[in-house]
């Protein structure tokens, strides 16, 4: 069997180049796009910037701000701004000029107290084995505060033998500290304050130091409530039939400052690398304006009572250095009376107070820290506890305390 194979038609032949061509233009082009798709994808994909690289972007700039602050120049670094103002004329070159003028005064005040506050943080007056400054210049804090006050008094009127206990409402609030090299400032939040649900106020001031340090604690209440008694007969005391304006002031001083450090455990300016206490000496000031209502109920007429005492004493103070991240703080301050004032009236009627050996303001203190890295979390208690009077006439005894949680960061 032979086999015979036909000339191919020039015609045909041109019909199956035509069609095989523009296919395999169509697969370049289609292989072209798809191409140019993925790499425009992956052009994309590198663009997108991922949380490290946002991190790092930011810290550059922390950094220039830093570099700029050091060189005199913080507020000339935003100098762009105005330029770019003063380019697409919205502003002249006069006002251009004399803004930048103030700007240079501003920036050579600011460079001036940044020394100032430099060479007071870096100033070394104190064991470097026990006693450190921490990295960083800016401190933030985010804090939680609870607080809490009460009134205990007991007193004899005639035959009768009368005892009172109150307590006002928990008070919460939150706030945030910025401090730069040991210089800060607070602002605080009272959730139930804004809400119209709290009657008391309250403000506290506070400073620590390696060498000295106080306390200025400021309470006006109306929510104090609980029972009075008179020979075993007991009476409920609702809200807002006592008010009292209250006042405590505390100092400190501590003899082994070179060692041992208050800052490390209630602000966290310093760090405490070894254990140390020191002991201390203190005075106390605490003053109260307190009007209770009449109540019928228990035969009580209207009482104002106005006091003021001021101490002094000494105390002792530790801090416990548990590992590399753990500290913890107790102190105890107790004061003596020296100077007590009080007046006392009854119906209109003054009466006049007998006092009995001791009557004293104590202050305790106690604080938990933790750290890691450039972060910390701290639980501390500061507690004021004063009693003044005799218990034949009249004895108050009061307490104030509060409650702080606190989580910062250095950098």
């Amino acid at each position: 069997m032979s086999h015979s194979i036909s000339p191919l038609h020039p015609t045909r032949f041109s019909v199956c180049f035509s069609v095989c061509f523009s296919v395999r233009w169509m697969i370049l082009l289609l292989v072209a796009t798809i191409a140019t798709d993925a790499s425009a994808q992956s052009y994309r994909r590198k663009k997108k910037c991922s949380w490290k690289e946002k991190v790092e972007y930011a810290d550059s700039i922390r950094l220039e701000i830093r570099r700029a602050s050091d060189e005199g120049r913080l507020l000339q670094w935003g100098d762009s701004i105005l330029r770019a103002r003063r380019d697409s004329g919205s502003m002249d070159e006069k006002k251009y000029n004399s803004l930048r003028k103030r700007l240079v005064k501003y920036d050579q005040l600011l460079h001036a107290g940044n020394a100032i506050l430099a060479e007071r943080y870096q100033r070394i007056n104190y064991d470097t084995a026990y006693i450190m400054r921490p990295p960083g210049r800016w401190t933030i804090k985010l804090r939680g505060n609870l607080s809490g006050a009460w009134i205990r008094t007991t007193g004899r009127n005639g035959e009768d033998q009368y005892h009172t206990e109150v307590e006002s409402d928990f008070r919460g609030t939150l706030s945030m500290a910025v401090a730069y090299r040991g210089l800060g400032a607070a602002v605080a939040l009272n959730p139930m304050k804004l809400a119209g649900k709290s009657q008391d106020y309250e403000l506290n001031v506070n400073s620590y130091s390696n060498r000295f340090g106080f306390d200025i604690v400021f309470l006006s209440s109306k929510t104090y409530h609980g029972k009075a008694s008179m020979n075993d007969e007991i009476t409920p005391i609702e809200k807002g039939a006592i008010r009292q304006q209250a006042l405590n002031v505390n100092l400190y001083y501590a003899f082994n400052s070179k060692r041992f450090s208050f800052p490390a455990a209630f602000s966290q300016s310093y760090l405490q690398r070894r254990s140390a206490g020191s002991f201390m000496v203190g005075a106390s000031f605490d003053g109260q304006i307190t009007d209770i209502d009449a109540n019928e109920t228990a035969n009580q007429q209207p009482i104002n009572l106005k006091l003021m005492e001021i101490g002094i004493g000494a105390g002792y103070g530790y801090n416990l250095v548990a590992g590399k991240r753990w500290l913890f703080h107790a102190s105890l301050l107790p004061t003596f009376d020296f100077y007590i004032h009080s007046r006392l009236k009854e119906n209109g009627e003054r009466i006049n107070l007998h006092y009995r050996f001791p009557s004293l303001i104590t202050t305790g203190r106690s604080a938990a820290v933790y750290s890691w890295r450039n972060q910390f979390a701290v639980a501390s208690l500061i507690y004021n506890y004063s009693v003044v009077g005799d218990r034949d006439q009249l004895q108050v005894r009061r307490s104030k305390w509060r409650v702080r949680f606190t989580y910062g960061f250095r950098f």
